[in-house]
């Protein structure tokens, strides 16, 4: 027995070891990269990044823009995805596999694809809009060009992976809870609220830290409407201070990539602590999966 258990303790040291590696070697070494041309740039200590990054009114415009839409790209996002996955998986909606299709497009698409075509659809020369009498006027500036513009594309491009997180912890959930609040009267909006939400929270809230890191860590979206409202986020700026500075910036700008990744590891430090403020476990299991 103590053999099998030093063996197990062996197998268990290696995996740890192998994770801490990969965690290293993908994660870990690049952030350095980044801090060490924040600090000591050329191999000399330096903190002109760190002032000239914090002293930039343009930084803290920028990091509000990035909250801005990262927050509110992630509440449409979960809003949307937790809508579609509950019709979906919970309902006996026709066409079900095309209208899964159709919804998780955009995840197969580029951002900056995404962008191109919005903004052609709803553009003054758009054909559709011309169709009803709705396309604004011939010069006129296209209202995607704005925050809620922003906020509206990264829901709409996040949206399906909300979807499909959420999807998946349906098809966990024990039907036998659902069928007994039925048969006892409740209403499906009852059911959904005091039965479904509860139990999908977990997953709910792990596709809510996904998506924010993803808004947050978007180019396409926020370049495509936000650089000609001049609206820019932090990856924006990035952009626009490596275009028209170069090297030169470098280290202002991984000062600014390090800010992005605080502001998305601030989101899966929330999303950890909220997961932590209440117990799920279930002690039943699904009896039936949707096909």
């Amino acid at each position: 027995m103590s053999t099998r258990i030093r063996e197990s303790r062996g197998q268990e040291m290696v995996l740890t070891a192998a994770v801490a590696i990969v965690i290293v070697l993908l994660s870990l070494l690049p952030m350095l990269r980044l801090i060490k041309e924040i600090v000591a740039p050329g191999g000399t200590l330096s903190t002109v990044a760190i002032k000239a990054g914090l002293a930039s009114p343009a930084t803290w415009i920028a990091t509000w823009h990035t909250l801005v839409v990262g927050i509110g790209g992630t509440l449409l996002a979960v809003l949307s995805g937790t809508l579609v996955a509950v019709l979906v998986t919970l309902t006996d909606i026709r066409a079900r596999s095309a209208m899964v299709l159709c919804y998780v497009m955009p995840l197969m698409i580029a951002p900056q694809v995404t962008a191109l075509a919005w903004l052609q659809l709803f553009g003054p020369a758009s054909p559709f809009l011309k169709l009803f009498g709705a396309a604004p006027p011939l010069g006129t500036r296209n209202p995607l060009y704005s925050t809620s513009g922003i906020i509206l594309l990264l829901g709409v491009q996040y949206g399906p992976l909300v979807f499909l997180l959420v999807r998946a912890g349906l098809r966990k959930l024990p039907r036998e809870l659902v069928e007994a609040a039925r048969a006892g009267g409740a209403g499906w909006f009852t059911v959904l609220v005091t039965i479904v939400l509860p139990l999908m929270t977990p997953s709910i809230m792990a596709a809510a830290a996904l998506a924010f890191v993803s808004c947050v860590g978007n180019f396409g979206i926020p370049a495509f409407l936000g650089i000609p409202a001049n609206y820019l986020v932090l990856p924006t700026l990035i952009y626009q201070k490596l275009a028209g500075g170069g090297p030169a910036v470098l280290g202002e700008t991984a000062f600014l990539s390090v800010l992005i990744g605080i502001i998305a590891m601030a989101g899966i430090l929330a999303q950890e602590i909220m997961s932590r403020r209440r117990d799920y476990r279930i002690s039943s299991t699904a009896l039936s999966a949707e096909p």
